[in-house]
């Protein structure tokens, strides 16, 4: 991924400093992946011992924090910091576990692959295929998020089937990234039938095996208690314009004040301005990062905890369903 280099970042951070946040520390990185890796299967594992013993509804109650922090194995989360591959020094294996996480979250890795560098040079800009400043969380859709996202589900399976043969609906931008009969293309395809493939092959595992709660506790667990993950990931630039230039990062990117434990989960990618500023710099560096940009007051937009930011988010929705009936 490109090291974007903003004025901003010489500012805050001299290069040594700069040179030694941007170092991956194995240690660290696999212990967060070690406790990460623990908390879910220690829960997925006790979610199975009950419903192997008949207490359907215990082993259901066991998963809901399993569900809640699963998404953030996603781009809004681990798999995002992953795909920047500097996580671990072994470039490799953040390129095998980001597609590990991409396929879990059924995600089609290859997408981000093409379209995650575009949105750090170009943030919010006409470029950026990402970040949408103006998506919002529409009252229909509270239920679904806070419970089983059924529509979410099926629109991710229609488009991973339509990206296995071939085809990249929507947005031309995306399509022109990768062309028909280009390597782009193929890789796209590709990554769907890997997604496709992988989770059809866990359903029937599952199932062979005697444990459809896995079913739940895996193959759904994406979209099971996602609205957290999907908030986030809103706050990161919603209701916000592209800076001039698109690298003035602090006019484009907002900062999320989480506890320890949401952090964790985030993979710090609440410090996003950090994240934006220094994109080379590993998640678990972030906060010393910030810490600098705190000290110039670099923060133009920051939210102090998820409460606050669901506060912002309904206000911005209704800001703009006032626009639309204004405009109507």
């Amino acid at each position: 991924m490109t090291d974007a280099a903003p004025p901003l970042a010489s500012s805050a951070l001299d290069r040594e400093t700069y040179r030694r946040l941007i170092r991956p520390r194995n240690g660290v990185a696999l212990a967060h992946l070690a406790l990460r890796a623990g908390f879910h299967l220690t829960l997925l594992s006790l979610a199975v011992h009950l419903a192997s013993g008949g207490k359907i509804a215990a082993a259901l109650a066991v998963l809901v924090p399993h569900w809640a922090a699963w998404s953030f194995l996603g781009w809004a989360g681990l798999g995002h910091e992953l795909a920047h591959r500097n996580v671990l020094s072994w470039r490799r294996a953040n390129l095998v576990l980001f597609r590990a996480c991409s396929i879990l979250t059924w995600s089609n890795y290859a997408v981000f692959e093409l379209t995650h560098p575009i949105h750090h040079r170009h943030t919010l800009g006409p470029a950026d295929i990402e970040a949408n400043a103006r998506a919002r969380i529409a009252p229909s859709q509270v239920a679904w998020l806070l419970t089983l996202d059924l529509p979410g589900l099926v629109r991710r399976i229609r488009l991973l089937l339509r990206n296995a043969s071939g085809d990249i609906p929507g947005d031309e931008r995306l399509q022109a990234l990768a062309p028909p009969g280009s390597l782009e293309r193929k890789a796209v395809r590709d990554g769907a039938r890997w997604v496709l493939g992988v989770q059809a092959a866990l359903v029937a595992l599952f199932l062979a095996t005697g444990q459809p709660i896995l079913v739940a506790g895996v193959t759904l667990a994406a979209f099971c208690l996602s609205g957290f993950n999907r908030a986030l990931a809103l706050l990161q630039h919603a209701g916000l314009e592209a800076g001039d230039p698109e690298t003035l990062y602090e006019a484009s990117t907002r900062t999320v004040r989480l506890g320890p434990v949401g952090a964790f989960f985030y993979a710090n990618m609440n410090l996003h301005l950090a994240h934006h500023v220094w994109p080379a710099i590993p998640f678990y560096n972030l906060p010393e990062a910030d810490r600098a940009l705190s000290r110039l007051g670099a923060g133009r937009h920051e939210t102090r905890g998820l409460p606050e930011g669901l506060r912002l988010l309904a206000r911005l929705g209704r800001a703009q369903a006032r626009d639309l009936r204004t405009s109507a």
